[in-house]
């Protein structure tokens, strides 16, 4: 009897060009706490047939299954989960570095993102999940820790395949003291920790005929986050002032950009209609610090010309293909 290794795991993640229909595209991924779950529903026969009992039977019903994992931010890959939460094509431009502009998806048809392979090996079997929707990436950043991303995929019934061959390159993550922020166009040098977080709700759609999914439907997209800072001076940005950000109406953009320490390839998460709230100032530690939630509204500036978007998310890395 075999016993299998956690650490042999790996995940492979492509856009599909047609939804529903393998991946020829796949990128390899390396992540943390992958976890496969089938989401099958049974149907409980619950009949009276003059029993002192309340279920007699379960019936296979409809199912999806479902897909979490984290992982640290790789310049060279992150852009495949930008694509899938966000839906846009991706724009490359410039010479090595190369620069991924990919805005959130605005059209008629629907504005879904594209579908996506997934191909998870545990060590002992792979698991294939097709016509996968991604339904948010969560990102989190701290100054003693990595960058690291979190999301969950909605999909179809996955089916096991042989073990892929898989590649991955060396391209070093982000580490938090390598990040960035700026609010107001000014840039802050006191956030602790922070994350931010993308979510579109996405949800199978099940029709009659079919036990699968008709479609893992994403929903409109909702960016919200939150920073921990230092209070750095009396005339704190977010609790002090006639126009304090966490008090008033105040709507201010935020930039945060995430850069590999060894190439300078960096991700960089603008959002130029933010409001703070709830601001909390705390002295749990031997410093005062102060805790802020924020919400992106939709404008104009980060739609990428058409429609509108809380978020735009610009990488650069050396790949010069588009994902």
């Amino acid at each position: 009897m075999a016993t299998f290794q956690t650490n042999n795991s790996f995940l492979g993640l492509g856009i599909e060009a047609t939804r529903g229909t393998a991946s020829s595209a796949i990128k390899w991924i390396p992540i943390t706490s992958p976890q496969v779950t089938p989401m099958q529903a049974f149907l409980r026969d619950e009949a009276l047939r003059g029993s002192a009992v309340a279920v007699y039977d379960h019936v296979a019903g409809v199912r999806h299954d479902e897909y979490d994992v984290k992982g640290f931010l790789y310049p060279d890959t992150f852009p495949v989960l930008v694509r899938g939460i966000l839906g846009g094509t991706d724009t490359v431009t410039g010479s090595a570095p190369y620069t991924h502009t990919i805005p959130l998806l605005n059209n008629v048809s629907g504005s879904q993102p594209p579908s996506l392979t997934i191909q998870d090996f545990d060590g002992a079997n792979t698991f294939q999940m097709l016509g996968a929707q991604m339904s948010d990436l969560n990102l989190t950043f701290g100054a003693e820790a990595a960058v690291e991303w979190s999301s969950k995929f909605v999909g179809n019934p996955y089916t096991n395949i042989a073990v892929p061959s898989a590649t991955f390159s060396t391209q070093p993550f982000v580490p938090g003291w390598n990040v960035s922020v700026s609010i107001g166009g000014t840039s802050i040098a006191y956030v602790i920790d922070g994350e931010i977080n993308i979510s579109r709700n996405t949800a199978p759609i099940h029709t009659m005929g079919t036990q699968a999914p008709r479609v893992n439907f994403a929903g409109p997209i909702d960016v919200s986050g939150r920073m921990t800072l230092v209070v750095d001076s009396t005339s704190d940005l977010f609790t002090i002032g006639s126009s304090a950000y966490g008090l008033y109406d105040n709507s201010q953009i935020v930039v945060v950009t995430l850069t590999d320490p060894v190439n300078s390839y960096s991700s960089t998460f603008t959002m130029s209609k933010v409001q703070f709230t709830d601001p909390k100032r705390t002295r749990g530690k031997a410093f005062v610090e102060v805790e802020v939630s924020f919400s992106a509204a939709a404008n104009s500036t980060d739609s990428g010309g058409t429609g509108y978007s809380p978020i735009k998310i610009v990488t650069t890395n050396g790949i010069s293909a588009a994902f």
